[in-house]
């Protein structure tokens, strides 16, 4: 490979090399956050009381044993039930912030923030939880990627994720792309002298380039210095990563990947609905060896509200939905919850939720059965899954549907679900209508911060009830 393509591929391009976690008996550990967040909410008949009346009687998002008792998972989540001691469900929490349209909600869930309108577009105004671990862990061990943050194709209302106000991240929907980002600059299979040949050579080149640079900067104009001087600054960068791979070596869990499942896919553009598949399993995938070849400490899903028509469909037979937003919707007139109409919605909507869950087990399974330098990699990675709704059908963004799972070297008591809010636990419109929560995504996401070690007393904005992480004694 010549100087000029190499410049092209690694000095103005995503960088692709990767700094990989020590494998040293004595490391101390650098715990990791997942995200999956699930856009259209669940099956849940949280309402006010005029619609309460119009909805089925299903909370299925919820463990069937009562808060105190052993941990029995509902209907969704039987894909994860082998690993039941490692979950926590958390009832009760509201989004206070921004509590109503999609858009809003999907922008302030992770943000805990109120919304910024301009004209027709809404903005997020301050970070979100995953970013802002996904800032602080990368200035305490760096990696070569801040977080790692994908997108299965289909409809979405807003980005939950920023940087900052107004900095909404980007996700990838391709895998052969995410592949080729992640994984282009690792040699697992060469032994230790192979690869310091091979880093030896791309610094001789990146160090000629620097060499060439200088010598033509006393050529430049004041405005092409500046351009030539962030160029040599995203060089510089390159050779940073080339030291700190110099510096580890690769655990043995780390590999590449195979995605040849996707290899034959058309451009995203042109992508079947049935593509979801393939390509959302294969995102999980690059998730997960992404974590563990410890190129970032941050991975996060966004999972849109979709109909996977490779899945059961007896509710289409009887009323053709276009998407996952109006099947939701379909809530408020299914009738009697015992007749045909109700019981096929409510199998079309189990076998999609349960899909999007099956990933999540998916990144659980892979997750439990692999280690790092400390130990086994579920104990200091922490995965949460989340929606912006807990009822779609009337954009309820109260008593969201709210699970974590692995831990945060054991500062989060597991296997159990915990009731947060007050009333709103029988099935009758009294008993389900006085629900109230003086909890919100400001507490959840403070908890976040507190269970990564991390002293912050507040996070989001001042549309809290209080200020401060829940309290899970």
């Amino acid at each position: 490979m010549n100087r000029r393509r190499f410049i092209q591929l690694f000095g103005l391009a995503i960088p692709t090399f990767a700094s990989l976690r020590p494998a040293r008996a004595g490391v101390e550990a650098t715990p990791r956050f997942v995200v999956f967040f699930e856009t259209g909410g669940t099956i849940n008949n949280r309402s006010t009381a005029d619609q309460f009346g119009r909805l089925h009687p299903w909370n299925d998002w919820f463990p069937t044993s009562a808060p105190g008792e052993p941990l029995v998972l509902g209907p969704l989540h039987g894909a994860l039930n082998a690993h039941r001691d490692r979950l926590l469900f958390l009832s009760g929490i509201d989004n206070k912030a921004e509590p109503l349209e999609h858009t809003r909600a999907d922008l302030s869930t992770l943000t805990a923030r109120r919304i910024e309108v301009d004209g027709k577009d809404s903005h997020a105004t301050g970070p979100s939880i995953d970013q802002v671990l996904a800032e602080r862990l990368s200035a305490a061990r760096p990696v070569p990627f801040r977080s790692v943050d994908f997108v299965a194709p289909g409809p979405h209302y807003g980005e939950p994720s920023h940087r900052a106000a107004r900095q909404p991240i980007s996700r990838e929907a391709d895998p052969r792309v995410a592949f080729s980002r992640l994984f282009a600059q690792l040699h697992p299979e060469l032994d230790p002298a192979a690869l310091a040949r091979l880093r030896a050579h791309q610094r001789s080149v990146l160090d000629g380039a620097l060499g060439g640079f200088r010598a033509l900067n006393a050529q430049l104009s004041a405005a092409d210095r500046i351009a030539l001087e962030a160029h040599q600054d995203r060089i510089r960068a390159v050779e940073t990563r080339l030291d700190l791979l110099d510096r580890i070596e690769l655990g043995p869990a780390c590999a590449r990947p195979d995605i040849g499942a996707a290899a034959h896919l058309p451009s995203v553009n042109d992508w079947p609905t049935e593509a979801r598949q393939i390509v959302a399993p294969l995102l999980v995938d690059l998730m997960v060896h992404a974590l563990t070849c410890g190129l970032t400490h941050v991975a996060t899903m966004h999972y849109p509200d979709t109909i996977e028509p490779f899945l059961p469909l007896p509710f289409e037979a009887l009323s053709p939905q276009t998407d996952g937003h109006a099947l939701g919707h379909t809530a408020l007139s299914l009738g009697d919850p015992g007749g045909e109409f109700a019981r096929a919605w409510r199998a079309e909507m189990q076998a999609n939720r349960q899909f999007k869950i099956g990933l999540v087990a998916r990144l659980i399974d892979q997750l439990s059965g692999l280690e790092d330098a400390v130990g086994p990699m579920l104990d200091n990675t922490l995965i949460l899954h989340v929606s912006e709704f807990s009822n779609a059908a009337v954009h309820d963004a109260r008593d969201l549907p709210v699970m974590l799972a692995g831990n945060v070297d054991g500062r989060l008591r597991t296997g159990r679900h915990v009731m947060l809010s007050e009333g709103g636990r029988g099935q009758t419109v009294d008993t389900h209508t006085d629900y109230q929560s003086q909890i919100s995504t400001h507490n959840l996401h403070t908890l976040i911060l507190q269970a990564f070690g991390y002293a912050d007393e507040h996070f989001g904005d001042d549309t809290s009830v209080f200020r401060g992480p829940l309290n899970l004694a």
